[in-house]
């Protein structure tokens, strides 16, 4: 074997060693989650949550049939920070938070009209969480009110021409100091089988007026994204162009194309950026009938520095080979 063969090999193998090495420290790296909740319900906030606030999941309602209801009904689906129907004005600020620097501190400082949870994930790896009533009662020790309603998407109350309702929907805002894919599943709580879809925004709204009672997201991007797919009807920062991952429902005046991303969705997320997640059921129910807790898993995945070390140092020895040849030559 030539010189140069040798010094190749042991490069490579040197290569692929820290390589290894650099993905085990990822593995053994321990990511920390912070998850933070709005406790102020109702559509002027006055209803704050707290340790008193029972397990929402318990409320029987029919003893034959033994089915269960969500117990935490009240108007907090796009309801929040006090921004009232007709386009009354309120923050983020005004309210009681938990997880956050203080309880009238809202997540990441938002200080706009309509956020129900936020997600930072911190160091440096990725990592997963989940946003639920759940995980606010094991980390706060209250049950926030994590719901939504299956009018958010496709509402049976909208007319001929299918959207989405804006009373419904939930807002999170989410945040990582990774770059790396996210992916997002959502599950109900009540009703399992129920199915849920996303628009996920690149930025944050800072309108302090949102007008709950109103279409969105007509005809459910089945023809792709419009200034109606904006959670607040097109008003604030958040436009059509800040959409970097949405949901598509069937329509049948678009042929009845095939869903996508329903319950799950995936986007690219930058070191440092925040993200504005707007989430609600799709179809099968009206806009105060079918409210349901919900549970969103977060994952992740960063993009591993060991494919950037192996890529570089492969190119390094490419061009070693190359200047070796000329040489020679």
């Amino acid at each position: 074997m030539s010189f140069t063969k040798t010094k190749l090999a042991k490069a490579v193998a040197i290569a692929i060693a820290g390589s290894a090495l650099a993905v085990t420290a990822i593995s053994d790296a321990s990511a920390a989650t912070t998850t933070m909740y709005n406790l102020s319900t109702g559509s002027d906030g006055a209803t704050i949550l707290d340790a008193s606030t029972p397990n929402p999941t318990t409320t029987l309602v029919d003893p034959i049939s033994g089915s269960f209801i969500w117990a935490l009904s009240g108007d907090t689906d796009g309801w929040a920070n006090g921004a009232n129907t007709g386009g009354g004005t309120g923050t983020a600020a005004t309210q009681t938070w938990a997880g956050t620097a203080s309880p009238t501190t809202a997540a990441f400082g938002y200080n706009g009209a309509h956020l129900n949870w936020g997600l930072n994930i911190t160091g440096g790896q990725g990592g997963t969480a989940e946003i639920s009533t759940f995980d606010s009662k094991a980390r706060y020790g209250v049950y926030a009110d994590i719901d939504t309603a299956k009018g958010a998407w496709s509402a049976t109350n909208t007319g001929a021409v299918f959207g989405g309702w804006r009373h419904d929907l939930d807002v999170g805002l989410f945040k990582s100091d990774a770059t790396g894919l996210v992916t997002l599943t959502a599950q109900g709580i009540m009703q399992p089988n129920s199915n849920f879809g996303f628009t996920i925004f690149q930025g944050v709204d800072s309108v302090t007026s949102y007008g709950h009672h109103g279409q969105w997201n007509n005809n459910n991007n089945a023809g792709g994204i419009t200034s109606a797919s904006a959670f607040g009807g097109g008003a604030g920062s958040l436009t059509a162009s800040s959409i970097v991952a949405y949901s598509v429902g069937s329509i049948a005046a678009f042929g009845n194309n095939p869903t996508q991303n329903l319950n799950s969705i995936s986007f690219n997320a930058t070191a440092g950026q925040i993200y504005t997640i707007a989430l609600g059921g799709y179809r099968n129910g009206d806009w105060t009938t079918t409210n349901d807790g919900y549970k969103l898993t977060v994952s992740q995945v960063p993009v591993p520095g060991a494919v950037w070390l192996f890529g570089s140092a492969m190119a390094g020895l490419v061009g070693f080979g190359r200047r070796k040849s000329k040489s020679a030559a």
